[in-house]
Parts: C-alpha cells; structure tokens; sequence
C-alpha cells in the first residue's frame, strides 16, 4: 500500500481540488522535484499520497498525486531506457500511452470542436505562448485535494516553492490549471453538471485493505456489495497479471486518461425538453439511466426511489442491480431488463458497464476486465438560463486502468462511440451512440442523431441529438508507484 499513489485505490472525496499541468525546462531540476515529492524531506515538505491508510482514518490537510506523459518520462529517463520500458512491455500496455491523446484523438471521438487544435483554450491556460500542437511540451500532471480554498492556495504555493530555481527560471513551470468546487443540490454536494447525483459506483477492487470486512466496518459501511469484484491487475500494473507483460519501472503504477470535458447545459436542457411525449426528468433518466438522484432505473423505472437511502458510496443500493438477472440484493424491481423496458440500452450507464448483459459487443461475461476507475470532478459555476454565452464548466480529472487499451480505449471506442451496442437489439435506431456524448460532427449516419427509448412496447423517438460534451484537453498519463518515482527523479529505470 505504501507504494501504490492513493487516488488508484480509493477516492479521496476532498472538496477543493486543483489540476496542474507542467512543462519540464530543466531536466536536473525536474528530477530533484521528483525526488522531493517521492521523499516528503525537502522544503515545502509535500510529498505524493500513497495508498497506506491515514492516521485514525481521518483525512489530512491535502492529498497529492503526479502523473507524467510520455514526452515528459523520456525527458526524465531519456530516449534509451524509454525504449527498454516500451520493448519490455506489452503493446496493449505501452504503446497506446506512447501514441499520446492526440494522435489519438480520431478514435476517440475527439473531433471537429473537441479536435486537439482546439484544447486547452477555454479557460485556464497559464503561459503566455499556446502549447506544442503534438504536445510535446506537456510534460507533468499533478492534483491537489484540499479540504477547504485557503488551503487549495496555501499548498500549491508550497509546491511551486518546492520548484528548484535556475539562472534562467524555475525548473519546472505551471501551464494550466484547473480548479474544482463542489456543487452543492438541496444541501447534498455530490452533483455534477447536467444536474445528476454523482460519486455512487466505482469498480469493487479485489484484494485490497479497502474492501475488506474490518476495513469497511471501521468506515461505517454495513450494506452487501453484490458488484463483482474486479482483479487488482486491472488498476496497479503487476507483473503476474494473464493478460499483459509490464517492465518493472511500471509495477505498482498505473494509466490514465486526463480529460477536461466542457458540458453544454443550455444544450442539454434543451434537448430533455424537446419531446412533448416526455417529461424532461424522464428525458434525463433514460438518457443517463439512473434518475437525478442517483436511483437506477433497473431497480425503479418510473420514479425516484427515497426508501433506497441516502446515496453515497457507503449505500450499495444504488449500485447493487444486474440488467438481466438481478443481483442478490438487488432491491425495487426484480424484473430481467433484457428488453430494454427500464433502462434503454443507449443509456450511458449501461453503455460505460454492461453488467451481466452478454449480448453487449465483446462484453463474453467480462464487463469487469474493462471497468475505468474515474476519479473526476466538476469545474466552473452552477448553470443560470439567464447567463451570457461562453461560460466555462463541466467535469476534470483522471479515468484510470492498468492497460489503456483494455480500458479507457476500448470503453470510450467500442461502447460510447460506435453504433451497434448489442445484439439483439429492437430499437429503431439500433442504439445509436451515447447519448450523453452524442454523435461525432462527421457521423452522418441518421440513426446516431436519434434518442429512443421503450414505452410499453412501443419506442419514442427524440431527434437532432447533438454533442453535449465537448473535450477541451486530454493527456494519456503514467502514475508510477512511489519506488518508480524514485527511479525517475534519478533517471534510472529498475534492472
């Protein structure tokens, strides 16, 4: 656990957090920073939060994790031992990390507004020149959880004092951030934009401290988690893993996606009103396929359900519930979905976890190889109808999995982007895309610009579905295991 960065294994559910991306202008420096933050010794003393657990389980000041892209490792390991990592590994498990978001942006459904001419424009870019068009010169990631703004600028002052300074500058320069705030809903500061109720089902990691009996005990959780367990390989990178080689450097690391999702409320809102069959709270729910509140519609198609609980990651209620055969503790509605009655299969939820439903495209009863870790959160203020255009918001941070390729790549490909989901399949338009994400500028198929979803046998339709989210920056990142951190602020790489 204590060489294993905390967020892979649990969210910290800190309120304040600030995303940082840095660029590396002096290499010596950079790897005494790097040095600084794997030990916790040096002035400043912040150091990278590991897995262990805290001290009488309550939450410190802040909490801190670091990232590196591929350019930014090769400028602290160099081009040989870069090459050593890369033929040393499985391509599943390297490759797509060395390609980079951009060059992968294509299949990603990062295109026309959301295409990599356009990142990092929107708010919060720091530096005064704009950045390479092939990313080269985007080199680290860091977040910052707090627990209150005054911290959020008290630490991240730190950190830039931890910064060695050379003739011509510091080593290593800040080039963007971004700042995240809770949204608070009737009291409750768990909700994201588009107004759903946010945090309620991460994968169940297997053989960790975290899910065991004690461990849940001590942190107050008493309800039955039916979620199947997912192996650890799937989020720290092992060298015992089935289905993947990995060079030592990346033992105990991990990947991630770094997003920075811009939602468009006015567009959204629009269209959860445009069906005169429908009221927009349906809309909503069979679009997402879970009601504002959290509740499933498996478990409740045609209403919030209160007599779930409180929703949190501490109450599985919310989370225990199969599309075809329900879970063991499964409350509410105990009937098979395979018709699509309840919970479309277009629906966002079942599009990003299929659960138990087989006929999902190359789901063979496997879900759980691709589930993605996200540990996000939402940027920018609450929406106001009445507000001026061009207002920045919407949801920042990491979706992380051991191989990018299994993961993060194949979910964002596979089943939100391409039609096609499952089969069989009666809706009119065969499912379209997500809906949430909504059709590419240069998809011109019309089945993937039609919302539909089954009432009583009968489908409604919703056309011009558009694009809700656009994405304003990416980067596929290494988070290494604090021992691999080490070896890079050295620029060594395990034997």
């Amino acid at each position: 656990m204590n060489d294993i960065q905390g967020l892979i294994l649990r969210g910290y559910n800190f309120p304040h957090i600030r995303y940082i991306i840095f660029r590396i202008e002096d290499t010596d420096g950079a790897k005494q920073f790097c040095a600084d933050l794997a030990s916790g010794t040096a002035p400043g003393g912040l150091s990278i939060t590991s897995a262990e657990p805290w001290e009488n389980l309550q939450k410190p000041d802040y909490c801190l994790n670091i990232g590196f892209t591929y350019s930014g490792l090769e400028k602290l390991i160099g081009k040989d031992n870069s090459k050593t990592v890369k033929d040393d590994s499985s391509a599943e498990v390297f490759v797509a990390f060395k390609k980079g978001a951009i060059n992968d942006a294509g299949l990603m459904g990062d295109t026309g507004e959301s295409a990599p001419a356009n990142w990092w424009k929107n708010g919060g870019w720091i530096a005064k020149e704009a950045p390479s068009t092939d990313g080269s010169d985007l080199h680290i990631q860091l977040t910052l959880f707090t627990l209150t703004p005054e911290n959020r600028e008290k630490y991240y002052s730190d950190l830039l004092g931890m910064i060695a300074k050379t003739p011509s500058g510091p080593a290593v320069v800040p080039v963007y951030y971004q700042d995240s705030d809770p949204i608070t809903v009737d009291g409750n500061s768990d909700y994201v934009h588009f107004g759903y109720r946010d945090s309620l089902s991460q994968p169940r990691i297997d053989d960790i401290l975290w899910n065991k009996p004690k461990m849940l005990k001590l942190m107050g959780i008493s309800s039955i988690d039916d979620r199947p367990k997912v192996p650890l390989d799937r989020f720290v990178i092992s060298q015992s893993a089935k289905d993947y080689n990995a060079h030592a450097l990346l033992v105990n690391g991990t990947f991630a996606a770094f997003r920075l999702l811009y939602q468009d409320e006015a567009k959204f809102n629009a269209f959860i009103h445009s069906n005169g069959e429908t009221s927009p709270e349906l809309m909503a729910a069979k679009i997402c396929g879970r009601w504002r509140d959290g509740t499933p519609l498996v478990v409740s198609p045609n209403k919030e359900d209160k007599s779930l609980g409180e929703p949190s990651t501490k109450n599985f209620n919310f989370t225990n519930f199969n599309y075809l055969t329900p879970s063991r503790n499964q409350q509410g509605d105990q009937s098979s979905d395979e018709l699509a009655l309840k919970c479309p299969y277009g629906a966002h939820i079942r599009r990003a976890n299929p659960r138990d439903d087989i006929n999902v495209k190359d789901n063979d009863d496997n879900a759980e190889t691709h589930r993605i870790l996200r540990r996000a959160s939402p940027y920018g203020p609450v929406y106001d109808p009445a507000e001026k255009p061009g207002i920045q918001r919407g949801l920042v941070g990491l979706f992380i999995g051991a191989v990018l390729d299994f993961q993060f790549r194949f979910v964002t490909k596979v089943w939100l982007e391409q039609g096609g989901f499952r089969n069989p399949d009666a809706s009119p338009n065969y499912s379209g895309v997500d809906p949430i994400f909504g059709p590419q500028v240069a998809d011109t198929s019309p089945d993937n610009s039609i919302f539909a979803y089954n009432k009583k046998g009968t489908y409604v339709e919703t056309p011009n579905l558009t694009r809700f989210v656009r994405t304003d920056g990416s980067l596929y990142l290494f988070l290494p295991g604090i021992s691999g951190l080490k070896f890079i602020s050295q620029g060594k790489i395990p034997v």
